[in-house]
């Protein structure tokens, strides 16, 4: 086996190109890569609990409850109280980040299928077939 047969390399310098394509975009709204997909998951569905953003975005409590921190920070959330449950905190989008979420959304969108335009549909599929497989063996463990 050579160096570059392996997945752990070829997976990180394919991420670090990925990121790269989305930290050169989403410098303007001075939002760290995490912070960025946070905002997406949020702006896809508002008002959910931390932990199902943690659960949305495949991230440890702890690391989603730091980027809600600085999020919550910078003007783009807020925490609530939930109305059922007075215990738990929602999450919801500030006016600031209702007024960047077309952009935003269309950024993400735009960079997104950049880098979709490189398979095919049957090829897509199979990628993430491939990555779930990736991921599963690794729960396995």
């Amino acid at each position: 086996m050579v160096f570059e047969d392996c997945v752990c390399f070829r997976l990180g310098k394919t991420l670090r190109r990925v990121t790269k394509a989305y930290r050169q975009q989403i410098s303007k709204y001075k939002l760290t890569h995490g912070q960025f997909f946070m905002m997406v998951a949020i702006l896809e569905e508002d008002g959910l609990l931390p932990s199902e953003i943690a659960k949305k975005t495949s991230q440890d409590r702890s690391t989603t409850t730091g980027l809600l921190d600085r999020l919550e920070k910078d003007g783009w959330i807020e925490r609530k109280a939930d109305r059922a449950d007075r215990r738990s905190l929602r999450i919801f989008l500030t006016q600031h980040a209702l007024d960047h979420k077309k952009s935003i959304m269309t950024l993400f969108k735009k960079t997104n299928q950049k880098f979709l335009h490189c398979f095919s549909q049957e090829e897509w599929a199979q990628m993430q077939d491939f990555l779930t497989r990736l991921d599963r063996y690794n729960d396995a463990e």
